[in-house]
């Protein structure tokens, strides 16, 4: 009997964690809303499950007024419905024989269902025709099981992966088990109903329990299935509370997918309430290549829900990414961090039912989940489509192994949401993308990717800013000017792409990158062969007259000249700023505007400093003589890479004066290595011209005699003697 007095339960021994306590709590909260308090409500606390409802004692009443729902599988061998099914035909037996009226709805469904096992017997019908048939004759109150464990959709059963492969584990049948335990708690013995409420009362708060059955648990909960290693002594038994598996099989009803059926997309997928595939990335317990049926994600909530509120929860099952229903893991981190999620959810458990112990599935909780907003996760978005066309089984190993990198980036970011992450996900992405370009069968099944704009990624990237990124973001926004042909950017420097064409709007793959070894070589190598590149070719571009000598990149966003200095000294971690490297690579820095704050002081290098105004082309000091500006020799990369770094220094020390400026003589051991002076050289400095001014060199008195400071001065008593200047500026 039942109290209009509300009373608050806090059941203990029912939580989100193992899937057979939720399950469990699932069922109960099923059983009381439909069958003793409609306007009982259920959250899930600390404390384990709330429930208010006006029930006053919830053991009793589960041992005294709960009646089973009708749970038959005679498409399943070991059912209770073969020839051959001794044990379950006896459990079926006794469940028509029980002298309790709580069991009527069992009585009306086992006849049909022998009906439609002896038909399909005799016919030799599958499995698909003979859920089909019963279905369609069945009552009413046994479609809730089999819409959970069986869809039948496109001439195709699907399978839920939470009820196994049409409610069975293997050879384990989940319905007959369910028979075992429900004549267990509702014996109507003395002793039996003794027995049963103090099982009840255990599993409701939880408390230790000498009571548990011998039987199977199945997938459902690990720690209490038993088998090898379970035991220190070797092997232990499968213990299980009955109520426990009695309540978890009832609690799995409200996965029934018939609502979801209707959803767009992939109609299979698509009808499996909370489900995705599974992905081993981002799961201690998941490798590559184990076998699972997918994972379920359980909603967690705190806020007290009726069972209509719930079951509208698990009848839309709304988790979507794009637009769409999610389908993989990553789609549902991204769909709990853009809050494409049910109202209300505040949580989910991540399991994945995974193959252990040589057939048998087992649900491992693999993460537990908070919905937050992380509207930065959404940028994934933008770089998902080009991988799709990438996956192929028939990939090489690089390109799988890529895919598989980029997959556990993917999965990592859209969990956390964090700058690391983004930026080791574009990192992976243009790993692959260079895995792609050395694939024959990958570059004809996938165009050349076009990179989304990367304003909205720096966005994201200023929160974690730091030397290597300033440094990487100046390298890889570089590009060259207007030429005869397409201007080329960074990008289609290291990477093996080309620019786009009028015939190929998003480029083309090229047998090799313009400067081959990024990734392969010490990025300090490759750097400097940009350099010597950019020397060889800059006097090709439009309005390279305008230069004494050649010019770097003309286009780019520029790095402080403190971060330059301390990267040619080697005060940079290299190992950082590849990895950032490779995830602006990444990204489109057309039209990228960006201004960096000034970074702490740094130990100068003499030759960089005079390098960097010549690099972007130095005006001269006194603003006359034409228009000309005076750049970098272009054989100076070569030079600087063989380690000519004294002679370069010299040069540069007669190209200032040539443009009015006295500037210090090379020292007698470089402050820092060629190579690393030539890669500091790739991105535009900002600041270069003022650190010249203030520590390298002092403008040359105008001669109003000489029409043209661009011409190199014959010295005289007013120029300061080059070692006391730089004695002075010392």
């Amino acid at each position: 009997m039942t109290s209009h007095t509300v009373t608050r339960h806090v059941l203990a021994g029912l939580r989100p964690e193992p899937l057979a306590s939720y399950l469990a709590g699932l069922g109960l909260i099923r059983l009381l809303g439909a069958q003793a308090d409609r306007a009982a409500t259920a959250a899930w606390g600390p404390d384990g499950l709330i429930i208010e409802a006006a029930v006053a004692d919830i053991a009793t009443w589960l041992v005294e007024e709960y009646v089973p729902t009708p749970v038959l599988s005679p498409w399943n061998g070991g059912s209770g419905f073969g020839a051959k099914d001794r044990e379950p035909r006896r459990r079926i037996k006794d469940l028509l024989s029980h002298p309790s009226a709580r069991f009527a709805p069992f009585h009306a469904a086992i006849p049909v269902a022998e009906e439609v096992a002896s038909a399909g017997s005799s016919r030799g019908w599958d499995k698909e025709r003979l859920v089909q048939e019963f279905r369609n004759r069945c009552p009413d109150a046994l479609l809730p099981w089999i819409d959970a464990t069986v869809v039948l959709a496109d001439q195709r059963p699907f399978f839920p992966p939470l009820l196994g492969t049409g409610g069975n584990d293997g050879r384990l049948d989940f319905s007959t088990n369910f028979h075992q335990r429900l004549l267990e708690v509702l014996d109507v013995t003395g002793k039996g109903r003794a027995r049963s409420l103090a099982c009840a009362r255990d599993l409701l708060m939880g408390t230790e329990a000498e009571r548990l059955a011998s039987a199977a648990v199945g997938q459902f909960d690990p720690g209490a299935a038993g088998g090898q290693g379970s035991s220190p002594f070797g092997a232990a038994d499968s213990l299980v509370n009955p109520w426990a598996y009695v309540l978890l099989i009832e609690g799995a009803l409200l996965f029934a997918s018939a609502t979801v059926r209707r959803h767009q997309h992939d109609v299979g997928r698509a009808a499996r309430p909370f489900t995705v595939s599974f992905s081993p990335d981002g799961s201690a317990s998941g490798a590559a290549g184990e076998e699972s049926r997918g994972e379920v994600w359980v909603p967690v909530w705190s806020r007290p829900c009726t069972l209509a509120e719930i079951g509208q929860l698990f009848g839309e099952a709304r988790a979507s990414w794009r637009g769409r229903p999610a389908q993989q893991a990553v789609e549902f981190y991204a769909a709990t961090r853009t809050l494409g999620v049910a109202r209300g959810v505040e949580e989910f458990v991540r399991y994945g039912l995974q193959r252990r112990n040589g057939l048998a599935f087992v649900a491992v909780p693999l993460d537990r989940v908070h919905v937050r907003s992380k509207p930065e996760v959404g940028l994934a978005a933008r770089i998902e489509d080009w991988v799709s066309r990438v996956r192929s089984p028939e990939a090489s190993s690089a390109t799988g192994a890529a895919t598989r990198r980029f997959d556990t980036a993917h999965l990592a970011y859209a969990r956390d949401g964090e700058a690391p992450r983004l930026r080791d996900l574009l990192a992976a992405l243009t790993i692959l993308e260079q895995a792609v370009g050395r694939s024959g069968r990958a570059r004809e099944r996938a165009p050349v990717r076009r990179p989304p704009g990367a304003q909205e990624f720096l966005d994201v990237f200023a929160e974690e800013e730091s030397r290597e990124l300033r440094i990487a973001v100046g390298i890889a926004s570089c590009a060259t000017g207007p030429r005869i042909g397409p201007a080329r950017t960074m990008r289609q420097i290291l990477l093996p792409v080309d620019p786009a064409e009028r015939d190929h709007p998003r480029g083309r793959w090229r047998d090799t990158p313009v400067v081959a070894g990024f990734g392969l070589r010490p990025l300090r190598q490759v750097l400097a062969d940009v350099l010597a590149w950019r020397s060889r070719t800059a006097a090709d571009e439009s309005g390279a007259e305008a230069f004494h000598g050649v010019p770097t990149f003309r286009f780019g966003v520029e790095t402080p000249a403190a971060d330059l200095h301390a990267f040619a000294r080697g005060q940079v971690d290299d190992a950082a700023l590849d990895v950032w490297l490779r995830a602006c690579l990444a990204l489109s820095w057309r039209n990228v505007r960006h201004r960096w704050p000034v970074p702490g002081p740094a130990v100068l290098v003499p030759t960089l400093g005079l390098l960097h105004p010549l690099a972007a082309g130095l005006a001269p000091a006194h603003g006359s003589g034409g228009t000309t500006r005076l750049a970098q020799g272009p054989d100076w990369a070569v030079r600087l890479a063989a380690g000519q770094v004294t002679s370069v220094h010299t040069d540069a020390v007669r190209r200032l004066r040539q443009a009015g400026y006295q500037a210090v003589p090379a020292p007698e051991r470089p402050a820092a290595d060629g190579t690393s002076l030539a890669a500091a050289l790739v991105p535009r400095c900002r600041g270069g011209l003022a650190l010249l001014k203030e520590h390298f060199a002092i403008p040359i008195r105008a001669d109003p005699n000489v029409a043209d400071p661009v011409a190199d001065p014959e010295p005289d008593e007013q120029e300061t003697n080059p070692h006391e200047l730089a004695e002075e500026l010392s």
